[in-house]
């Protein structure tokens, strides 16, 4: 069976010969330092260019892909030159919504939200942003194509960027500032988000516009969960942002309808699948297993028959132990995940620095050993 056949098969919730397994995403990377030990731990030789510069993974290495033995490949349409990738001397960078960010050694914070103070005359007057290069349109399109005509890989494509809508805008507004809008300022938050919708809608217009007949897999994403519970209510969720995340599903799927549809969303999201499964969510990432009522079996339990799951092992306490930890939450994992087909292996979000390359190299292995169908796990 090859990468492909494996990886639809799974996400179709059959068995194939074992567990597919994914890494290089979006927030289920290596970040530099664990990327360049893995390497080095794999006998790699040989620098490549990182694909960007302003966030802590910035490598998409296939050697380091093809020697894990992965089934999938990503395909990342080049960023909009309006996004600075530079850093300035006070180690700042502002991208192509005007925000200023800082990266920090957990990640990207905004620190200065252009639209603040802003209102409804306000946004009917701001520049939205063109996200994407077009000039890497083609070279993006041949990438997806190599990869489904050339390779036995399953196809990801990825946006320039990260951020889903939702945190796109918190980072316009401020945080606290777009979550009261929610409440006390409706008019202007649905004003917001249809400004980023259209914009969304662009970038994967021109994403799929060619390349959406060669693609596996569309990823979206929108954190609405902490470590400890969801950021907002699923009551305000429904009423205003629910519709917009339809509205781009629908989008995606009128230009790849036979591609699956993987939706990326951080912490303690539970009540909120029934109504990613309703719009049209196919598989859901990453199941942050440490997260408020994330429990692997309950998810498998009550939605593994309408979802497919992607990601769900351990960064936090897990993959920095000991290698016998990482033996356990590879055999919790499968055992809660996999039976009857529709899970995908892959880190719980981007391996971070503590992380020693020999626990990585040694997921995946145990990952082949442990997932080989028919499961002895029980």
């Amino acid at each position: 069976m090859d990468h492909r056949e494996r990886a639809l098969m799974s996400i179709a919730r059959e068995e194939p010969d074992r567990v597919p397994l994914d890494l290089g995403g979006s927030a289920y990377s290596l970040t530099d330092k664990v990327y360049f030990s893995v390497k080095q731990e794999l006998n790699i030789h040989g620098d490549i260019q990182p694909y960007r510069r302003n966030r802590l993974s910035n490598y998409y290495d296939e050697r380091v892909l093809e020697a894990l033995d992965i089934d999938f490949r990503h395909a990342r349409l080049a960023a909009s030159k309006q996004s600075s990738t530079s850093f300035t001397q006070d180690g700042t960078f502002v991208d192509a919504w005007g925000i200023v960010n800082q990266l920090t050694n957990y990640g990207v914070l905004a620190i200065s939200h252009p639209l603040a103070e802003a209102n409804l005359d306000d946004l009917s007057t701001f520049p939205w942003p063109t996200l994407f290069s077009t000039d890497d349109e083609l070279v993006f399109f041949q990438r997806v194509r190599h990869y489904r005509e050339k390779t036995d890989y399953a196809v990801v494509a990825r946006t320039p960027t990260s951020l889903g809508m939702f945190e796109t805008c918190c980072a316009l507004r401020g945080t606290e500032q777009f979550l009261m809008d929610l409440i006390v300022n409706k008019p202007l938050a649905h004003c917001l988000l249809q400004g980023v919708l259209s914009v969304y809608k662009s970038v994967y217009d021109l994403m799929l516009r060619r390349a959406g007949p060669y693609v596996d897999i569309v990823q979206i994403a929108s954190d609405y969960g902490s470590q400890s519970s969801l950021i907002i209510s699923p009551t305000t969720y429904r009423e205003m942002l629910k519709p917009y995340d339809a509205a781009l599903i629908a989008w995606i799927r009128e230009r790849a309808p036979q591609a699956k549809i993987m939706l990326h969303s951080c912490g303690a999201i539970f009540p909120l699948i029934p109504d990613w499964i309703e719009i049209g969510i196919d598989i859901l990432n990453p199941l942050q297993p440490l997260a408020a009522g994330m429990n692997s079996r309950r998810i498998k339990a009550n939605f593994g028959d309408r979802l497919s799951f992607h990601g769900a092992i351990d960064i936090q306490r897990a993959l920095p132990g000991t290698p016998e930890s990482v033996r356990r939450e590879v055999e919790e994992r499968i055992s809660a995940l996999a039976p009857g087909g529709g899970y995908i292996l892959a880190p719980a979000n981007d391996v971070q620095a503590d992380v020693p390359a020999t626990n990585i190299i040694l997921l995946y292995q145990l990952a082949k050993e442990i997932g080989r169908y028919p499961l002895s796990l029980h």
